[in-house]
């Protein structure tokens, strides 16, 4: 038994920090599939809203309407979304911006569907934000989220004319 003395030591210290890699792992993991959820959630719920928002506002107005919208259902204090990952765009089936398109660091722009009626329009609002996974003893994972979301335009105001 003399010989054995230390051992438990020696084994803790190679097993602790595997455990603590794996569970700051899952904890920031889980904090950022919590922010994806949240933005998929902005994207959609301010698409909607532009989509009911009359575009005949100034066009700087309306598509700071929209994105306004989207930082107020972004609900993370933690981890703030900046104005700049948060695009805005109002499209007719002919491809052309109704509204000043708003963002710059966003990502691809979704596509529109491609069975668009003539005349009508879609919201545009796709988001990007940085994150990180700390693994606390192993360099952390650095990506982007990304969320988009696509909705026909409700109004038959101005250009949007089909229903």
């Amino acid at each position: 038994m003399r010989d054995e003395r230390g051992t438990g030591a020696v084994e803790f210290a190679l097993v602790v920090p595997v455990l603590l890699m794996v569970l700051f792992g899952t904890i920031t993991a889980g904090l950022t599939y919590s922010h994806h959820l949240s933005i998929n959630n902005a994207a959609r719920e301010s698409s909607r809203f532009g989509a009911a928002l009359d575009y005949s506002l100034p066009a700087s107005n309306w598509a700071s309407s929209v994105r306004d919208r989207v930082l107020q259902t972004y609900a993370d204090s933690s981890s703030p979304l900046p104005s700049a990952n948060v695009c805005v765009r109002l499209v007719s089936s002919s491809g052309a911006s109704l509204a000043a398109a708003i963002g710059s660091a966003c990502g691809t722009e979704p596509t529109s569907p491609a069975d668009m009626a003539t005349g009508s329009c879609v919201v545009k609002v796709w988001i990007s934000k940085p994150e990180s996974i700390t693994l606390l003893i192993a360099p952390s994972l650095d990506f982007d989220i990304a969320a988009q979301s696509v909705s026909y335009y409700g109004r038959t105001a101005g250009s949007c004319t089909a229903e």
